[in-house]
């Protein structure tokens, strides 16, 4: 009778749970010939154990049950992964029972004794919860990595443009303000000509880490290319702004890096630039070169420092 349920290529894995072992034996043959992967608990205990070791999107559990109710297995299961879909097996006395574990997140109920029709319907549609489920998160990912630098596993420079259009966007219609942080490597080439590409990108990926345990998680950190990094900080005036650039600064000055012996300071070092919207630029366009000239400027009087507008005039920050 259940041999026309939907059938996904062993995607889906049930788990039935139940102190009964002629219902976990029932359910288990006849999902396994409607060709879905089958495991079976036979209490709470187990099924917990089993979740924690192999993924499964659908677990059929007995609502009555010695030890571990269905009720408390529902909770765990939520604890472990909130994408599990939970069906409840009950007696037609409790379904009130069954309709309460429902509003504590189970996806539906299954009564006993058994209408194979009607499981068979319940099932499909759980089946059909997850695949959709699936589906959402795969364009989930494949939208991370569209905007995802693969080395640093920060923002991307594609994505660092339609951020900035959304950022100046909000900024106007909140009349509020927002800073920009270009910055780059010193003597990126000369580290790598040395000790290798290798090396170099793992000194990126470090950076990469200091500038997220620098930053709040409302900033943008982003690889804008090759060693050059930008931060999107909103509602962030000049002098926070410069304030979060000495504490990058600091962190990168105070820690140990490897294989530094050739360069000139005997360590990785950063020049940075700082404007502010709407202070120092009112277009996109306008900011990204004047960010990107005070970080140039920093580099061409001495590197290792962070430069940034005022009244249309680059200062040295660190001379001040």
């Amino acid at each position: 009778m259940m041999d026309t349920l939907m059938k996904v290529d062993g995607y889906v894995r049930i788990l039935v749970v139940d102190d009964e072992e002629i219902v976990r034996d029932m359910l288990s043959d006849a999902l396994s010939q409607a060709g879905y992967t089958m495991k079976t608990a036979k209490d709470g205990n187990d099924a917990i154990a089993q979740i924690e070791n192999e993924p499964f999107e659908i677990v059929i559990t007995d609502l009555k049950m010695l030890g571990m109710d269905g009720i408390e297995l529902l909770q765990r299961i939520q604890k472990i992964n909130q994408d599990i879909c939970v069906l409840i097996i009950t007696a037609y006395s409790t379904i009130e029972s069954a309709v309460s574990a429902m509003k504590q997140g189970a996806y539906d109920y299954i009564c006993k004794p058994f209408e194979l029709e009607e499981m068979k319907v319940i099932i499909e549609k759980a089946v059909e919860r997850q695949r959709l489920l699936h589906e959402s998160h795969m364009v989930k990912h494949y939208k991370h990595l569209s905007i995802t630098d693969g080395l640093t596993k920060v923002y991307n420079h594609r994505y660092f443009h339609e951020f900035l259009d959304r950022e100046l966007q909000r900024a106007r219609r909140n009349s509020s303000t927002f800073t920009i942080m270009f910055a780059d490597v010193d003597n990126f080439k000369q580290y790598n000509d040395v000790n290798g590409h290798l090396a170099g990108d793992e000194v990126l990926r470090e950076l990469a880490t200091i500038f997220l345990d620098t930053t709040r998680k409302t900033d943008f950190v982003i690889r804008y290319g090759g060693e050059e990094f930008a931060v999107i900080l909103p509602d962030t005036v000049m002098e926070g702004g410069l304030r979060v650039s000495l504490q990058i600064m600091q962190a990168i000055r105070t820690k140990k890096w490897m294989y530094t012996e050739s360069l000139p300071c005997k360590t990785i070092t950063m020049s940075i630039g700082v404007v502010t919207y709407p202070k120092d630029a009112l277009l996109k366009e306008e900011l990204i070169s004047k960010v990107d000239e005070a970080m140039h400027h920093a580099k061409k009087t001495g590197k290792n420092k962070v430069c940034y507008y005022d009244s249309n005039k680059i200062v040295d920050y660190n001379k001040e």
